[in-house]
């Protein structure tokens, strides 16, 4: 497998592999998940994946999920421990429409108040079927015993008081402090070829505001059972 990389020169990389296929997918992954949390943030990383898609500056919520679904697109995300990525599979022809909603999306979400709430419960019936799921709850419990005292030992979904409390400040502030510029890989698979891609991830993600360099993380010790 070919790849082929660049990087921009406010620090963002971008790495593409050409694939003679009509069906093209990018994934912009960020180097901040559940491990980057404090202790008043469990669950945030994951709760701003929920709500970053919830409207932007020049786009509600409506128009930002309808963006990319009207030309039969899918847009996604998943958080980790490790991560978080929005990822998205679209015909090769929508390259520049999928990039200009991702930077949209990274640089101009709002976070209204109003969403939050929503999502807050969406999130919470969430936390309620993983408590449900003992299949899947053990693993988190053997994680919180390994990683005693350390941000991976807790759950990517965070608890319902922890996510209570959250405002559209704290959000804010996570994303400051963790979404650097440095901490972000744009990745895609798809029939485009890569100068006319670098030129458009320029064109939307050439930004030369500064963004903090993130906190060190904080040492990992495994704790022996």
């Amino acid at each position: 497998m070919e790849l082929k990389i660049h990087r921009l020169s406010n620090g963002i990389r971008l790495v593409h592999h050409v694939v003679p296929s009509k069906v093209a997918h990018i994934g912009m992954f960020i180097n901040a998940g559940t491990r980057d949390e404090n202790s008043r943030e469990h669950g945030i990383a994951h709760f701003i994946e929920h709500t970053i898609f919830k409207g932007t500056e020049k786009r509600n919520v409506f128009q930002v999920l309808n963006r990319l679904e009207n030309i039969g697109a899918d847009l996604n995300a998943y958080t980790s421990k490790e991560e978080t990525c929005i990822y998205a599979s679209f015909l090769s022809e929508y390259y520049d429409r999928t990039l200009e909603l991702f930077q949209d999306i990274l640089f101009h979400s709002t976070f209204p108040e109003k969403e939050l709430v929503k999502e807050k419960q969406v999130v919470m019936d969430e936390i309620r079927s993983y408590q449900d799921n003992p299949a899947d709850q053990i693993f988190d419990d053997f994680e919180d015993l390994v990683f005693a005292g350390h941000p991976l030992g807790t759950n990517i979904l965070g608890t319902i008081k922890s996510l209570k409390a959250f405002t559209r400040n704290d959000l804010l502030e996570f994303i400051r402090r963790n979404y650097s510029f440095e901490e972000i890989v744009i990745v895609s698979v798809g029939d485009i070829e890569f100068p006319r891609l670098v030129k458009l991830v320029t064109k939307y993600f050439s930004q030369d505001a500064e963004r903090q360099k993130p906190i060190a993380r904080i040492p990992l010790r495994i704790i022996k059972l």
